[in-house]
């Protein structure tokens, strides 16, 4: 990672020319103040004035403070002590005994603009200290924050020769090749002043261009190579109306056109997942190697699935995969899903039994809020189908208006063909039939019960018991039975296109012995209760019916 970091930072000085050390050392600092208090310390006056508030002030003053760590000459009001006080007088070579009459002088003006928020500047003669004491900010930086040790060496980076070397890879703490970057021994295996500057150059365009905030994470897309071609990928954007927003921060609002501009780098690209704090910048999850034609292929499906249908992003996908056990602006709160959204970038198998079991119990949710329409599920797993993650797809149509639409089928025979790598087995299709009978079960009560006014009509059967059961070849058994003696219940046992589903599902199931995992068989069984089939006279469109 420091190595990559290091030949981007490289790569943007080569195109952009070589930045300021004060620049890329000093951090990114708010805007958020309304004055600048400057106060003109000489040999015999003391002088204060105020003037709108301008960011450079934090260069002109030389600031940096880090823990304990206080260098420069400027003090901001919410850090207004005695301590930094002193800090910057001593920085500036003021004596100490002028300040009590600085503090006595400061105290007048800050009551003035107490109101106000402000940073105070201190100047030595008139002159700031970025034009007497850059030399002292430099020194300082370089032994207590870049390490600079009085040897010589190779660079462990560039492998060159160098009279001065650093014990710094910038980065705090945890990246996760630290290990390779330190000293043993007493030996130093430092880096050499260009790689330094390389690597500060790299951090400060990542946080820029390359560093984003997705699914409640912060992360970093890091390509292998980079050039300019590359840079301009990421640097604009014209997606979106926004102004001054750089591709990756379009990725929560226009995710599939953000991975079709990523996929043009011709480089594999390393997602990297961290935390940040003050004392320590720490990666909590690595996905290595994504490959160009991934993220056309994630691309592509997006752009498929929003073209004949509601939009289908990756955080959808993540959610079904999570059991619906988070929100979307936290999906990416646990490993699971980070691992999950791995297996999707390099196109690795999910477990069967378990994207089921998740499905199903996200679907449960929906189910008791209202939303019963098993289409979604449909979405998902077809869209891991499509992208290498599960097996055995079928054959699925939207409207291109946007609405969902399942394809019509003439009679159950050209279903199953049509869709023969789904129902691979006699299993999978029994329960399919079952759930279409019962279905047609669930129209015949609501008949018997109200007559032809079904548009109120309530039935017993569609009570939540689906959610209580194990979907196993006992409870094939028992919604069989339950059918079987609810036709007679109701008088339809003549219906022939009833008893067929009852006696096809029944042959099909046979004595139980082939097996499918439970969520799945729930899944095709509230499938069949949705899918439309048929348009003989005896087939009557029910409601609630996927059409």
């Amino acid at each position: 990672m420091i190595e990559t970091i290091c030949n981007i930072g490289n790569t943007v000085q080569n195109i952009d020319g070589e930045q300021d050390i004060i620049d890329l050392w000093q951090k990114e600092e708010g805007a958020d103040y309304d004055l600048i208090l400057e106060i003109d310390v000489s040999d015999d006056s003391i002088s204060i004035n105020s003037r709108d508030f301008e960011k450079k002030v934090f260069k002109d003053g030389l600031l940096y403070t880090q823990g304990n760590w206080f260098v420069g000459a400027l003090v901001k009001k919410d850090s207004y002590k005695e301590k930094n006080i002193k800090n910057s007088l001593d920085f500036l070579d003021i004596p100490e005994e002028k300040y009590d009459d600085i503090k006595v002088t400061l105290n007048q003006k800050i009551e003035e603009y107490k109101g106000s928020n402000f940073v105070i500047l201190f100047k030595k003669d008139g002159k700031k200290p970025i034009d007497i004491a850059k030399d002292k900010f430099l020194e300082e930086i370089e032994k207590n924050g870049l390490k600079k040790v009085n040897h010589s060496g190779y660079c462990q980076m560039c492998n060159q020769f160098a009279d001065t070397l650093y014990d710094s890879i910038i980065y705090k703490c945890y990246t996760n090749d630290k290990n390779i970057f330190s000293n043993t021994d007493g030996l130093s295996y430092g880096i050499c002043y260009d790689c330094l500057i390389n690597i500060l150059a790299g951090r400060k365009y990542i946080h820029n261009c390359l560093e984003t905030w997705w699914g409640g994470s912060k992360m970093l897309f890091l390509p292998h190579d980079y050039d300019k071609e590359i840079k301009e990928i990421f640097e604009d954007s014209d997606i979106g109306d926004l102004e001054d927003r750089n591709l990756l921060n379009n990725i929560r609002y226009s995710e599939d056109l953000v991975m079709e501009q990523i996929s043009k780098c011709r480089t594999n690209v390393d997602i990297i997942f961290f935390s940040s704090q003050k004392s320590e910048w720490k990666i909590t999850y690595h996905i290595r190697d994504i490959m160009p034609s991934r993220f056309t292929k994630i691309a592509e499906l997006e752009h498929k699935y929003a073209t004949s249908g509601p939009n289908l992003g990756l955080w959808q996908v993540l959610l079904y995969l999570l059991g619906g056990n988070s929100k979307p602006n936290e999906i990416f709160g646990t490993n699971e899903a980070k691992n999950y959204l791995r297996d999707i970038f390099h196109g690795n198998k999910i477990n069967r039994r378990i994207f089921f079991s998740r499905v199903m119990k996200k679907y449960r949710h929906d189910y008791y809020e209202g939303y019963r329409q098993i289409s979604s599920i449909h979405r998902v797993y077809n869209f891991l189908v499509d992208c290498g993650c599960l097996t055995n797809g079928w054959k699925l149509v939207e409207k291109k208006e946007g609405g969902y639409e399942m394809t019509e089928y003439e009679t159950e025979e050209q279903f199953f063909e049509e869709n023969s790598e789904f129902f691979d087995n006699s299993v999978k299709k029994a329960w399919f039939l079952l759930g279409h009978l019962y279905n047609a079960m669930i129209y015949e009560s609501k008949k018997y019960k109200s007559g032809d006014d079904l548009q109120n009509a309530t039935s017993h059967l569609e009570k939540n018991f689906f959610f209580g059961r194990k979907f196993d070849f006992k409870t094939f058994v028992y919604i069989a039975n339950q059918c079987s003696e609810l036709m007679y219940k109701y008088g339809v046992q003549n219906k022939k296109y009833l008893n067929n589903y009852l006696s096809s599902s029944k042959e099909l199931m046979g004595a139980g012995n082939e097996k499918i995992p439970n969520d799945e068989a729930k899944y095709i069984f509230f499938w069949g209760m949705q899918q439309w089939i048929g348009k003989s006279k005896d087939n009557i469109k029910i409601e609630g019916v996927d059409e």
